[in-house]
């Protein structure tokens, strides 16, 4: 069997929507600033160039997410579990149901659901784990005569990534 990569990437920075709650109509609308379109820019580039096709990239149905995976890919799915006030069982529900032979599966979503449910996927540990703006979790499950294997193979943020 293939390796099977995951990348949990926490969408780029998007407007701040002041009174707005979290998954309402105002804040799903928030769009990238012009530093979040630059840092999604940055981190799709280094996707492109370390990963191996084929892939496919599911997002949150929010603008700032969708906008963020369109760096990556010109048609990313939206699919409601990646929803900004998505629990880590909902999160991780995605990963599950993806075919292992169908290369690389990348999420495009919020805090905290997105950082932990990384950690989790990786560890098991059910604890936070705090992802920056436009930053990512990259991991590669392998099938061993042991049994599945997990490891860690980046976790990387825009600002390492920039002049």
């Amino acid at each position: 069997m293939p390796n099977f990569h995951v990348i949990f990437w926490r969408h780029a920075e998007a407007e701040d929507a002041p009174g707005s709650a979290q998954g309402d109509d105002v804040d799903l609308r928030r769009s990238l600033t012009k530093q979040g379109r630059r840092d999604a820019a940055l981190v799709a580039a280094w996707i492109k160039s370390q990963l191996p096709k084929p892939w496919t990239v599911l997002t949150s149905p929010a603008a700032r997410a969708r906008q963020t995976a369109q760096h990556l890919s010109d048609y990313p799915v939206a699919d409601p579990r990646l929803r900004p006030e998505a629990d880590t069982a909902e999160l991780l529900s995605v990963v599950s149901e993806f075919p292992r032979e169908g290369g690389a599966l990348i999420l495009v979503g919020h805090q905290p659901t997105m950082g932990r449910a990384g950690l989790y996927w990786i560890t098991g540990c059910d604890q936070q784990f705090s992802l920056r703006k436009s930053g990512l979790l990259w991991a590669v499950e392998r099938s061993r005569d042991s049994g599945i294997q997990r490891n860690l193979r980046a976790c990387i943020s825009a600002d390492l990534l920039s002049d």
